[in-house]
């Protein structure tokens, strides 16, 4: 019996298990989002007139990226005080079920329907900031930094797998079965995430605990172990001046001016007192990921947001058809994985970039698409493959960055305090920003292509996202990885150290 319990334990305490259920959590929230896409325009259809059905599903839309975007930071520093992950990762569930029961019923409430709707979609995002930034810190805490480009390969492919099941399968049952159907499907994918969210228990970090040394002793190994874009500023009050100039001479920086960001003090055990929240924004290149995650989301959510009318109004297709036109854009998901390995070991900056060079073009001869024949459906859906796949090259980069940030602020002030660990709040803290960017773009994609393609039409719209794209590729490919005329890493580091860039 207690070799039973001893395997229980084991496996719900697993990495390969944990990873499953918060990749299952990011899988349901994107799901839940996505399915009433299809469902939407014609569920709208009857409370709205049809002229203002395109407004509607912006507005709706936007309101979830709403609901991210005010509650990613105040969660963000919830959980970095929490003592546990398993309770907030808990309570995201209560917060989904409320708004999913009220996204049933609004529709059949007489005077009040579209602002239930809207605060339902509002706590929608909520519960979407919860399972995001909760899951990616249970996550970090299983696997560690150096493998979660890797392991954000499979977060991807949860999202996308959601954005892809989710239109399909809503389109088609509600072509068939109706809107009870829909929301039958989406309780029953819900009762499964709680089934494992109660089964998947918390693993105990551990945390590393350098020796207590002096800065001035650690500084040569430090810099070995952490070097970037960026590492000046995150020496601030740390070290005296001459170490600072040291580390700027050895380490390569995220830009010219990162390097004149010295520090001036001689404690060698003081951090600075800046938030943590605001100095990791203080380097250049986290600030180009953290716009790289917001322009991929404005592109995907905007695109989501006019993809099914427009489908209908050229084509003729129903629900079940603009479900279908999303399995095009979410196929090349499946690699993700592959795609986080890859840029681990090798960097991101020239996928990530050519991805967004790509999508401009690709997106702008979306304009093409106005007539309903073969040719056009057939350009439609090779377009949307070579969309898919852009989106796929960019979000494990984009994301690794996020995370290598955090490492090498929290290793320079772990060298600071003189060995002594610092916690796991950076980590919870650089995802807030993810969450936050992220939910921005969910706000205005849905509202500014909406918007324009309500006021100037489909092409347009296509037009304003791939210029978007474009100009973002001229930021990503200048410091994705560092600034591009950095100088060579040392010889004597080792590979994994300079993966920690």
């Amino acid at each position: 019996m207690a070799h039973v319990k001893s395997g229980d334990h084991a496996l719900r305490t697993s990495t390969a298990f944990t990873t499953f259920v918060v990749c299952f959590a990011i899988h349901t929230d994107s799901f839940l989002y996505a399915a009433i896409v299809p469902v939407a325009p014609f569920a709208l259809a009857k409370q709205v007139h049809e002229e203002k059905v395109q407004v509607w599903v912006a507005i709706l839309l936007g309101s979830f990226g709403i609901g991210c975007f005010v509650t990613s930071v105040p969660w963000g520093y919830f959980i970095d005080r929490s003592t546990s992950r398993r309770c907030p990762f808990l309570i995201g569930l209560l917060v989904l079920l409320a708004s999913t029961g009220l996204l049933w019923v609004a529709p059949y409430i007489k005077s009040g329907g579209l602002p239930v709707q809207v605060i339902a979609r509002v706590l929608q995002g909520f519960a979407s900031t919860i399972v995001w930034m909760t899951g990616l810190a249970i996550l970090v805490d299983v696997v560690g930094p150096a493998r979660i480009g890797e392991y954000s390969g499979y977060i991807g492919l949860a999202l996308n797998l959601g954005n892809l099941t989710g239109p399909l399968l809503g389109g088609v049952v509600f072509a068939r079965s109706g809107y009870h159907a829909v929301f039958a499907l989406i309780i029953s994918v819900v009762l499964v995430d709680i089934m494992l969210r109660l089964i998947v228990k918390e693993k105990p970090v551990q945390k590393t605990v350098r020796p207590t040394r002096s800065y001035a002793s650690v500084s040569r190994p430090l810099k070995s172990r952490v070097r970037g874009p960026g590492i000046a500023r995150d020496i601030e009050k740390v070290a005296p001046v001459e170490n600072a100039l040291e580390v700027a001479l050895h380490d390569p920086v995220s830009s010219p001016q990162d390097s004149l960001s010295l520090s001036t003090s001689t404690c060698p055990s003081e951090v600075s007192r800046l938030p943590v929240m605001l100095r990791l924004l203080l380097s250049t290149r986290f600030a180009v990921a953290v716009w790289g995650i917001f322009v991929l989301a404005v592109v995907y959510t905007g695109f989501e947001t006019v993809l099914p009318l427009t489908v209908k109004k050229v084509f003729g297709w129903n629900a079940e058809g603009g479900g279908l036109a999303f399995v095009p854009l979410s196929l090349p998901s499946l690699f993700g994985p592959l795609v986080g390995k890859f840029t681990d070991r090798h960097g991101g900056r020239w996928i990530t970039a050519g991805a967004f060079v790509t999508i401009c073009p690709t997106l702008i001869l979306l304009r093409l698409i106005n007539e309903n024949n073969m040719k056009h459906k057939v350009l439609l859906c090779a377009l949307l493959v070579i969309i898919g796949i852009c989106l796929t090259l960019t979000l494990e980069p984009l994301f690794a960055e996020i995370t290598g940030r955090a490492t090498r602020l929290e290793a320079v002030d772990a060298g600071a305090l003189g060995g002594t660990t610092v916690g796991r709040g950076y980590y919870v803290l650089a995802y807030a920003h993810f969450n936050w960017a992220w939910s921005l773009g969910n706000t205005l994609g849905p509202i500014l292509s909406g918007f324009i393609v309500d006021a100037a039409g489909w092409k347009t719209a296509m037009l304003a996202m791939g210029v978007l794209a474009g100009t973002s590729a001229i930021p990503i490919f200048l410091w994705i990885d560092g600034w591009v005329c950095k100088t060579a890493p040392p010889s004597n580091a080792s590979d994994d150290d300079t993966r920690i860039r």
